[in-house]
């Protein structure tokens, strides 16, 4: 096969998810696929503060009808959340989520979900995927990937947010600056943790957190594709001692 040929082949496969994508999201089950997106990520991020012996009541999501409603859940729920996580990193003085500011923890949130985009976008690339249309997230300039924005969510709190807090914790002295070095050390965490293996009940088998990734958004390919709701696989909130390497 030429290249040509080939290059000719992924763009009708773009334009045909595209398309599909399209009708999808004009349709309920583009909200339906969005809450399960949502509690996914609000359920993962109450499992991280667990760990820290922190509780938060996980939203009931059964009275949004519309996508409004889904984004007010959210931003509720992102409050309570990063109130929580500004208690556990006291030497720090973080006060909530903001992007490109200038204090450590934001810089390292920037650094974490930076990657996070890069890996959940090449998961899509992998796949003949255009990120050009998602549930949620909207295109705000030409080279926008939004539906990368929105597949991300799930896996924020798992990779980037519990290896910020592991991170910044175990620090003997808090960070006055962020070098390189520190970026480096940190993302190579993050990288440790894509290589964490779960015992997935699904499949019977321990399996990699970027399988798992994969699997997740697979599953929402698939959902658009065959114009269902999307319904994730669990990730178990403990660690296997079956899946030690």
């Amino acid at each position: 096969m030429t290249r040509l040929a080939l290059f000719v082949i992924i763009i009708s496969m773009n334009s045909l998810w595209i398309t599909r994508m399209y009708e999808y999201k004009n349709t309920p089950l583009a909200l339906e696929t969005a809450k399960k997106i949502i509690e996914l990520k609000i359920s993962h991020q109450s499992a991280l503060l667990k760990k820290y012996k922190v509780s938060i009541v996980e939203k009931n999501m059964s009275e949004v009808l519309k996508i409004e409603d889904l984004f007010l859940i959210e931003a509720r729920a992102a409050k309570t959340f990063w109130k929580e996580f500004a208690i556990l990193l006291p030497a720090y003085k973080f006060k909530s989520r903001k992007p490109h500011n200038d204090d450590i923890v934001n810089k390292l949130l920037d650094v974490g979900y930076h990657h996070l985009t890069r890996i959940v976008g090449k998961i899509l690339n992998g796949r003949n995927v255009s990120p050009e249309i998602a549930f949620m997230h909207v295109a705000r300039t030409a080279d926008s990937e939004p539906l990368v924005y929105d597949l991300m969510e799930m896996f924020r709190s798992d990779l980037i947010e519990s290896e910020v807090l592991r991170f910044l914790r175990l620090k003997k002295k808090s960070l006055l600056t962020l070098e390189q070095r520190d970026i480096a050390h940190f993302l190579h965490e993050v990288n440790e943790r894509c290589e964490k293996r779960y015992f997935l009940k699904d499949f019977g088998h321990c399996h990699t957190y970027k399988y798992y990734m994969e699997v997740q958004i697979l599953k929402v390919i698939k959902a658009v594709n065959h114009e269902t709701i999307f319904e994730p696989i669990k990730l178990p909130t403990r660690h296997d001692s079956r899946c030690r390497r």
